[in-house]
């Protein structure tokens, strides 16, 4: 490596945050257009979290790296207990915050994502995994599940299914295949897809098929096998004793919105009818019937995205989306340009993060997937998941920054 491409290395990565920063800014002007006739000043409040969330940033880029490897696990498990806390005392309740002095509330699951990624990272920084040898998932499941559970008893399904996006990009970077993947997330589908027979049909002669042209261990295969037919069986339990009725709701509303137009299907409905309407240069900044009359519900945190569209229209929409690649290519170049394979794995894990969230909420607006209460990054209202974003990014770019240093 030559003296120039370290000392290039170790720059401040400001294309990144020039990317980050034009987002934000878009975030703000459109939260303040949704939300400009509302109490509550919400975009001056957006403002504020986006300062809080430069000073996190700030701090966790100055912190010697060491730091962060050497509390990566006493973080993880530090984590655990505000999402215990809001089990305990919350259980009757749809809170999943913490409110804090000053009239900010705090989502631990946002911060526990920090704490899982950094955990992660330095379990399979040494620790390479394959599915010939399960020994070695034994940890990182382990190391997963804990977080996931709580978050998933909260409930809270949209930001548990983040962890599961995060960690299964960290373990396809450790050694396991797209395959492997595949067979892992293979019972879970069984669970989902039962619900639709032909789909589970299809989906298990996939199975079937991807094993025989892999040539698997016979032994695999009739586990593998048996577990999703046991799945399979399991999804009415599930449906009945595990899904709330609210996530049911979601399901069905997703399967058919026009089965209940006023009410569980009334968002996506309204949500198509902004984006549409937007048409290919937009209704203009401030000037969203559906945002200005109320229509669309949830326009600042959920449906940003909606709101987006119908005052900018297509281009606007592509132009983000745009930005949002170049976003995760910047992200993913610092783990393909590092040998460091504790940074290697924040940036992938970071990037699992951020592009789960950006799919699954753009996804949701346009009526593809269910509604899941997850925020656009860097754009959505909200304190929380802003502050956790920049806390990641931040450390990420120190870790960069300091090139191979760990």
């Amino acid at each position: 490596m030559s003296r120039t491409d370290s000392s290039e290395r170790r720059r401040l990565d400001w294309p990144l945050l020039g990317i980050v920063a034009v987002l934000l800014g878009i975030g703000v002007m459109v939260v303040y257009s949704a939300t400009k006739g509302e109490a509550g000043h919400h975009w001056q409040k957006q403002i504020l979290f986006a300062g809080m969330s430069l000073v996190a940033m700030t701090a966790m880029y100055l912190i010697p790296p060491r730091y962060f490897y050497a509390g990566a696990y006493p973080l993880y498990i530090a984590s655990l207990f505000p999402l215990l806390y809001i089990i305990l005392f919350k259980a009757n309740s749809v809170e999943r915050w913490i409110a804090l002095p000053g009239g900010f509330n705090l989502q631990p699951s946002e911060f526990a994502k920090v704490a899982l990624l950094l955990a992660m990272a330095r379990l399979l920084s040494f620790q390479p995994v394959s599915l010939s040898q399960p020994k070695t998932l034994l940890a990182p499941a382990i190391l997963f599940i804990v977080p996931f559970a709580l978050v998933l008893k909260e409930p809270n399904l949209s930001t548990a299914l983040s962890f599961v996006a995060m960690t299964g990009m960290m373990l396809f970077f450790s050694g396991l295949s797209v395959r492997d993947l595949f067979f892992l997330v293979s019972p879970v589908l069984s669970v989902v897809l039962t619900f639709n027979h032909t789909a589970w049909a299809v989906m298990f002669l996939v199975l079937i098929a991807v094993m025989w042209w892999t040539r698997t261990h016979l032994r695999t295969m009739v586990s593998l096998i048996l577990v999703n037919i046991a799945a399979g069986y399991a999804a009415i339990f599930v449906w009945n004793k595990v899904l709330y009725a609210h996530q049911r709701d979601r399901i069905l509303t997703f399967m058919d919105p026009l089965r209940d137009p006023q009410g569980a299907g009334y968002q996506v409905l309204q949500s198509k009818v902004a984006l549409g309407s937007g048409k290919l240069l937009g209704k203009g900044y401030l000037h969203g019937t559906q945002t200005n009359l109320s229509f669309l519900p949830e326009e600042h945190t959920d449906f940003i995205f909606s709101v987006l569209g119908e005052q900018f229209g297509f281009l606007g929409c592509i132009t983000v989306l745009a930005l949002y690649l170049f976003l995760l290519h910047r992200i993913l170049r610092i783990a393909a340009d590092t040998r460091s394979r504790f940074t290697a794995l924040m940036a992938v894990g970071l990037t699992g993060i951020l592009s789960f969230h950006v799919l699954v909420n753009i996804s949701m607006t346009v009526g593809v997937m269910p509604v899941t209460g997850l925020p656009l990054p860097f754009m959505s209202y909200g304190g929380s998941f802003l502050i956790s974003c920049f806390i990641m990014l931040g450390i990420v770019l120190n870790f960069r920054s300091h090139g191979e240093y760990l």
